[in-house]
């Protein structure tokens, strides 16, 4: 069994799951199911291939795309994961022979690692839970991408993977029609009261936004998905409704790309775009997205107040990428 850290932990100062008790303890062991989905599927075959169980986010899962590719170079390659959107990205991967979802379980429970090691090693010549139960896993001065590979058994990569589709960018460019926008800027506003040291300000946001409009020209295109807070400027356009994928698409067709540390922004820096990453909560050398073209505006120290990070510091960071 190989075991990876991954961002499970919420934090010093999380909090915990809005399930009630029983639904969170139902949650917790859907991958019960895909066991035995996966006994009855391979029971008569030999154990070959490797399974990777990572249930998400999105950003995790741009993570460790590199070294499962890399992996699938030698083996076939069957995933677990979490249900949509996270079994939404993986489909998109070519890589993956097989998706397993919701294949969810607590990886700081060890029987939870030892049954589905037990069970898949008789499937599988390898069992590799990149789903880690280490609640101190920010502290090891490791990149997630880089523990991803160790696990793997491959070298690790320079950023993330995401696998678009041409009708992905159809439809990503079909929604851009309607908005009226060609060249742009696309901004995340991601405020959630449930999580806040990794929360920007709402206001911080909104400045940032009148700075960035008085540096260029394009249009300031905001996507809000999953926020508490929605509030726009007038002179931004809100994003509206667009599939993970295609927003995705959308992020490719960008001129630049600002937001905090999640799943679009790891995926920016993955497609190579222009980024300015707002890095709140966990230290930016464990999880910040990587890029070629990434500038990551960080924190005096982990887990500060994220108000002390200033519109300021982030179109300085801007104003290094235009």
């Amino acid at each position: 069994m190989i075991v990876v850290t991954v961002r499970s932990s919420p934090g010093p100062k999380g909090t915990r799951s809005a399930r009630p008790p029983l639904e969170r303890l139902i949650f917790r062991r859907q991958f019960y199911l895909q066991l035995a989905r996966i006994a009855l599927r391979r029971r008569w075959q030999s154990p070959r291939g490797v399974f990777v169980a990572l249930m998400g986010g999105i950003g995790d899962l741009v993570n460790a795309f590199p070294s499962i590719e890399a992996l699938a170079a030698r083996h076939d390659v069957e995933m677990g994961t979490g249900g949509p959107p996270y079994r939404t990205m993986v489909e998109a991967n070519p890589f993956v022979r097989a998706i397993y979802a919701p294949f969810v379980y607590k990886p700081a429970r060890r029987a939870h690692r030892v049954l589905i090691t037990r069970v898949l090693e008789r499937f599988y010549e390898r069992v590799v839970l990149l789903d880690g139960g280490d609640a101190r896993w920010w502290t090891r001065g490791k990149h997630l991408t880089a523990l991803y590979a160790e696990a793997c058994g491959v070298a690790p990569p320079a950023r993330g993977r995401v696998y678009l589709t041409d009708d992905h960018r159809r439809e990503a460019a079909a929604h851009l029609d309607r908005l009226g926008v060609r060249d742009f800027v696309y901004a995340v506003q991601l405020v959630r009261g449930r999580r806040p040291f990794r929360s920007w300000p709402l206001a911080h946001y909104h400045a940032l936004y009148a700075l960035v409009r008085k540096r260029t020209d394009l249009p300031i295109v905001v996507d809000t998905t999953g926020s508490d807070e929605t509030a726009l400027p007038d002179f931004c356009l809100p994003l509206g409704q667009l599939a993970l994928l295609p927003a995705c698409a959308a992020v490719e067709r960008a001129r630049l790309f600002v937001g905090p540390d999640t799943g679009l922004t790891h995926v920016a820096g993955a497609l190579n775009r222009p980024t300015v990453a707002i890095h709140v909560g966990f230290p930016a050398e464990s999880c910040a997205a990587l890029g070629d073209h990434v500038e990551v505006v960080t924190q005096r120290e982990p887990f500060a107040d994220p108000a002390l990070t200033t519109p300021a510091e982030v179109v300085a960071a801007l104003d290094r990428l235009l």
